[in-house]
């Protein structure tokens, strides 16, 4: 069975070079598969570093420069062959078995066209994630999927765009990525992938969860500061009010300012009384809210 694999890029070559590394050592022995590297900012660097994998990847290099993951990914699916299209970002080292147990699970399941494998973490030699009792946004800003050690359906939303398949009839019956959505250059609303599957089980389309399909996400030594989660938090803030139906008449409300201003009063508060944990928790809470705020004020424009 043919298959594709889309990875878009933005300026991040060193863990770019060890996905690629990941996507050779894969076993590929038998597949007929190639590799769609959409560059979203033109930099001379990636292209070099793709074409040094050309010998041991069949990698298509692919430039686009209108700005966001979203639009990379949808000029890619114009250069997308076969019948399943499997996506991943340019941070994850893939299991040797990846792409052979996600195309197995398309033959165990015909009538399943969504598929999302398991995303385990990686983290810096000697180091580990903040202290926080906030699992559920551990596992959001972090990108790692929930333990679950059974093949099954499961909803859309589970499945989580480093480890991601789809077959191409959903994308053949018009089904596109939201450019609104998604990293781009500075601030931005999270949840690329989680739109479009939410979008593609309301027109029917079955998700199921493959956990022998597994990837690891690099975590970088900048992504374990509190100024960084602090980041995602806020960003997170901004999705959560982007997915609420009321958002084209929500406008900033009283509870609102209430709210924020006692998250504020505690985060500033676990400074002299809380430990450091306690000040990244109520840290996060606070910047998630102001998240959420300001997607308020924005709307949906």
């Amino acid at each position: 069975m043919k298959v594709s694999i889309i990875m878009a890029t933005y300026n991040r070559n060193d863990v770019l070079k060890q996905t690629l590394q990941g996507l050779a050592d894969m076993d590929v022995d038998g597949l007929d598969w190639k590799v769609l590297l959409v560059d979203n900012t033109g930099n001379a660097e990636t292209a070099r570093i793709s074409e040094s994998f050309s010998s041991s990847i069949p990698v298509k290099f692919l430039v686009e420069i209108a700005p966001g993951k979203n639009n990379a990914l949808n000029s890619a699916l114009n250069h997308a062959d076969g019948d399943l299209v499997i996506f991943t970002d340019d941070d994850v080292i893939p299991d040797k078995a990846w792409v052979k147990s996600l195309i197995a699970a398309a033959s165990r399941w015909p009538d399943a066209d969504l598929f999302g494998g398991c995303i385990r973490p990686k983290f810096p030699e000697g180091m580990t994630a903040p202290s926080i009792d906030d699992a559920v946004f551990m596992r959001i800003a972090y990108v790692i999927s929930k333990e679950d050690p059974e093949e099954r359906e499961i909803p859309a939303e589970r499945i989580w765009g480093p480890n991601m398949m789809v077959r191409r009839q959903v994308f053949d019956r018009g089904l596109r990525f939201n450019p609104d959505i998604g990293p781009t250059r500075g601030n931005y609303i999270m949840g690329s992938e989680s739109d479009f599957l939410r979008k593609a089980s309301d027109a029917g389309h079955t998700a199921v969860y493959v956990p022998s399909a597994l990837v690891y996400h690099q975590i970088r030594p900048e992504q374990l500061t509190h100024s960084w989660l602090f980041g995602r938090a806020f960003r997170w803030g901004r999705t959560c009010a982007f997915r609420d139906p009321s958002i084209s008449v929500l406008k900033i409300k009283k509870w609102m300012l209430r709210e924020i201003a006692v998250l504020y009063g505690r985060y500033m508060g676990s400074y002299a009384l809380g430990t450091k944990s306690e000040r990244l928790g109520h840290g996060i809470r606070f910047h998630k809210m102001r998240g959420y705020i300001y997607q308020c004020y924005k709307g949906r424009g």
